[in-house]
Order: C-alpha cells, then sequence, then structure tokens
C-alpha cells in the first residue's frame, strides 16, 4: 500500500478514543504506590527481603496500555539466593518446592499486604506459582513473585520462572519508545483486540498475539506501518533480531513446530511467538488485509471503526446454520486462573471434534466440526458448528474385499448378515448416537473438568461464542458450510 496506513486526521480519532485519560492513569499509580508501601512494611515485619517491587506489562513504566485496561500486574522480585536449596533440586521436585514456597508468601506476605492497602476480593489464584488477586479503587491487581536475574544470568541459564523475563522486556522497549511509538503501539494492540485476537482471553483460537510481541513488532518496524508490513509477512518467516535466517532457527527443536517466530531480544533461545495460534494469527492478516482494503478505497470511518474494539454479537445465528450450532456454557471456581480452564476446555473440544467425525471404524459419523472457546470473568462457554448435526440410526460399514478368501471368511463368520457389494463385505451397524448434541454430553460427561459445572443456562457468552465461528472462524477455516451460498451472501450483507 502506498502511503500511510492511517490519516493524520483518522490517527487523531483513533487516539482520542484508546489514549488513557489522566485520572486513569492516576488512579494506576496511586494504586500501585498504596500497595507497594503495603508490602514493604509487611515484608519488614516478617523479616523478607525482597529486590524490587514493580509495576510490569503495559501499565508499568512502559505506559503502552489502552483506555480502559487498568489491570495492574505488580511484580515482587525476589533474589534467587534465598531459594538456593530449593533451585539445587531436580526440575520437578524444584517446581514443587518453589509453588510450595511461593503458596507461604502469598499467605504470610502479600494477603496482610492486600488486607493493609484496602484491597476486595481478595483471591490466592494458581497458574504455574500461586499468586495474589485483588481489586482495589476497582482496579484489578495481581501480585506475582518472580526472581531477578541479571541479563547476563538470562541469557545463559533462562528463567527460573515463566515471568522472570518481565522486568527485562519492560527495559528493551524503555530503552527505544518515544511517544510517538507509544501510540503506535496503542493502534495496532487496539486492532487487535478489535479483531478479538488478543493475547490470553482472545476468542478467535486458543492464544493470540500477546502486547509485548505488538510492542515488539512496532518497535522493529519503526511505526505502525511498517509493523502492519511485518504482520502481513509473519507467516512467511521469522522475526529475529539476532539475524539467524529461517533453516537455522527451524533446527532448533523448541522451535520446529511454531507456527511462527519471535525471537525475544532479552532471550536469543525463547520465541515470544510461540503459543500463537495459527487461527488467531490468520485472522488478523485477514483482518489487516480488509483494513488495507477499506483504506485504498477511501472508506476512512470504516477504517476507524475497524481499529476500535467492540463486543462480539450477540445476534442468533441465521435460520439456514442454527440447526447446525451447538453450545454448552460452565461456571468456573474463582480461585482457578482462567488460562487453567480455558486449556482444559481447548482439550475436552478436539476431542470431542475428532470423536464426532468419524466412527471407530472409519466411517464419517458427523462430519466435520468447527469449535471454539469463549469466557467472560468465570463463565464460559465452547460452541461447536457441526456439519451434520442429526445422522441415520445405522451406518454401513465396508470390510474385506471378497476375494482375499480367508479375510472374508472371518468377517462372514462373525458378523453373519455380513453382505456383497461392489467387491467388498459390508455389515449394518447400529449407531449409538445420532445426534451430535448428545454425544457431546456424553463427552463432557466422561471428561469432567474439576472446578468447572455445566449449566442449562445459554446467555451472553453461549452467543458470543457462536458469532465468533459465523462472523470470523468460518472466513478462514476450510468447512462444507462456509461454501454454501447462504454464507457467500452474508459475507456481502455485512460487509465482510
Amino acid at each position: 500500500m502506498r502511503g500511510s496506513i492511517l490519516t493524520p486526521e483518522m490517527r487523531h480519532r483513533i487516539l482520542a478514543q484508546i489514549v488513557p485519560e489522566r485520572e486513569e492513569i492516576s488512579r494506576q499509580q496511586r494504586v500501585v504506590k498504596r500497595l507497594t508501601k503495603a508490602l514493604s512494611e509487611v515484608a519488614e515485619e516478617i523479616g523478607q527481603s525482597f529486590v524490587f517491587i514493580e509495576p510490569q506489562g503495559s501499565t508499568g513504566a512502559k505506559q503502552t496500555q489502552l483506555r480502559g485496561a487498568s489491570d495492574i500486574d505488580l511484580f515482587v522480585g525476589l533474589s534467587p539466593r534465598e531459594f538456593s536449596d530449593i533451585l539445587q533440586q531436580s526440575a520437578p521436585q524444584r517446581q514443587a518446592m518453589l509453588s510450595e514456597r511461593f503458596d507461604e508468601l502469598v499467605d504470610r506476605w502479600f494477603w496482610p499486604a492486600a488486607q493493609r492497602a484496602g484491597g476486595r476480593n481478595i483471591i490466592k489464584a494458581y497458574s504455574q506459582h500461586p499468586y495474589l488477586s485483588l481489586v482495589v479503587e476497582d482496579i484489578d491487581v495481581d501480585v506475582i513473585a518472580c526472581f531477578y536475574l541479571s541479563p547476563e544470568e538470562l541469557a545463559e541459564n533462562g528463567p527460573i520462572t515463566a515471568v522472570d523475563r518481565t522486568i527485562h522486556h519492560t527495559r528493551f522497549v524503555l530503552d527505544r519508545i518515544n511517544d510517538t511509538l507509544r501510540n503506535d503501539i496503542r493502534i495496532l494492540k487496539s486492532f487487535v483486540r478489535a479483531s478479538h485476537a488478543y493475547g490470553d482471553d482472545c476468542a478467535v483460537g486458543q492464544m493470540g498475539l500477546t502486547g509485548y510481541s505488538l510492542e515488539l513488532i512496532t518497535l522493529f518496524g519503526n511505526g505502525i506501518d511498517g509493523a502492519v508490513e511485518m504482520l502481513l509477512h509473519i507467516e512467511d518467516g521469522p522475526i529475529d533480531p539476532f539475524g539467524r535466517p529461517a533453516h537455522v532457527l527451524r533446527r532448533v527443536p523448541t522451535f520446529r513446530d511454531d507456527h511462527v517466530i519471535l525471537i525475544d531480544p532479552t532471550d536469543a533461545n525463547r520465541n515470544v511467538a510461540s503459543s500463537f495460534s495459527p487461527r488467531a494469527v490468520r485472522w488478523t492478516i485477514t483482518r489487516l488485509r480488509h483494513l488495507i482494503e477499506l483504506r485504498e478505497r477511501g472508506e476512512d470511518d470504516a477504517v476507524v471503526d475497524l481499529v476500535l474494539e467492540r463486543p462480539i454479537p450477540t445476534d442468533p445465528p441465521p435460520s439456514w446454520l442454527a440447526p447446525h450450532c451447538i453450545t454448552r456454557q460452565f461456571v468456573g471456581a474463582r480461585r482457578v486462573h482462567y488460562t487453567l480452564f480455558r486449556d482444559k476446555l481447548h482439550r475436552l473440544c478436539r476431542l470431542i471434534a475428532r470423536v464426532l467425525r468419524k466412527e471407530n471404524t472409519g466411517e464419517k459419523r458427523f462430519g466435520k466440526t468447527l469449535w471454539e472457546v469463549y469466557f467472560e470473568q468465570d463463565h464460559y462457554a465452547i460452541g461447536m458448528i457441526v456439519e451434520k448435526p442429526v445422522i441415520e440410526p445405522v451406518y454401513s460399514r465396508r470390510g474385506p474385499p471378497v476375494d482375499i478368501e480367508k479375510a472374508a471368511s472371518a468377517f462372514r463368520k462373525k458378523h453373519p448378515t455380513a453382505y456383497e457389494k461392489d467387491g467388498y463385505l459390508w455389515l449394518d451397524t447400529k449407531r449409538r448416537w445420532t445426534r451430535a448434541g448428545d454425544m457431546i454430553d456424553y463427552m463432557i460427561e466422561r471428561h469432567s473438568i474439576e472446578g468447572l459445572e455445566m449449566t442449562t443456562e445459554e446467555g451472553d457468552v453461549s452467543r458470543r461464542v457462536l458469532n465468533t465461528l459465523y462472523r470470523y472462524v468460518m472466513r478462514i477455516e476450510d468447512f462444507p458450510l462456509s461454501r454454501r451460498q447462504e454464507y457467500k451472501d452474508a459475507e456481502q450483507t455485512l460487509g465482510w
């Protein structure tokens, strides 16, 4: 595309709606100060040392957050030397012992400090290790323990916990950012959020593009236009600040199966994009191409709308598609981190889609299934669009060729009702399930997830997961129903 992807007027309109207002930033800073003071006081009282207490992520020193995205990740940096007895253990034992020690820190240190700072809805949550979640002045805060490692230690030995790199990410960005790039990052984040393909709560795929990855791409691209160009071609080859070619990186076992590669400039052995779902990447690229088309046609209002986040619609599916749609909704225990439920539901849906597709004998069952997982707070939904939601109670199972006498004889002996057709033996077999919904319910019950309870409710989360499939996923996936004329007509009507 010639010229900038945004005119100055479009850029002004977008930034006017996504840059945090001064009061919001002041409130974040006030909350950080209150919690830092309380954590420092309690640490002194219980004799607990620490290296730093700092907010990380977009609401920390980088200030690349969007308006209304006030969540704070407050990191408490610990010295590895204080944990030397644990760090000498084997990996599985070290993991268990660290979890136990961090659990104790949350109880003895973080929790009393949260109470002292006036926190409410205080919950001990679990991800890789225990951490504390709370609300202060209507801002969600996570207090997270990590280890402070020097850049040299990180490069030589890697991190101890998954979040040990975060402080170095912040410093890398701060050393290279200016106000223009900061706003370019916000615009790119807003676009990916508007695509519902952002971070660990994305709707299109299990994991979307992270804030840090979008910061890097904007910095590497020297602005929004370069970032868009890099994203459009991110599937074509790696982005590596260390200059290694694709064939070298693909020989690294940990990178070999990654859909896209974006190397962390603070750790040459880490692919920042390793968790990105191919579906989220493809959908983001599809939306970028559409944005460029709108820009080239001079449809400035449509470009602005495409960058600004809107909720996923809750409209019912069209009548021709509705019989193929199945949703199930759940409520999850708040003490469990939402990503754990998300990951388990994705595994369950993959299993369900596999058994829906074919009978155990290989014959077609309900056919191809598109599925997604969507959640809001502690409400989760799985949505499925099934090629054939209702099937015949009996199917023809093919046996061995009739001219392979030994196999045919054994098949006839085991199945006296077998018959010949087209040179094979066949057997009419009764199905256990003729409705996809019944089989889905059986699979959910058989593979129940602890802490997740299925409800009879079909609320907005159920409607939004279906719209995710209908409006987004069906546009980028090979699926028989996407080829129907009704769907092609809907693409034209809705301006997709």
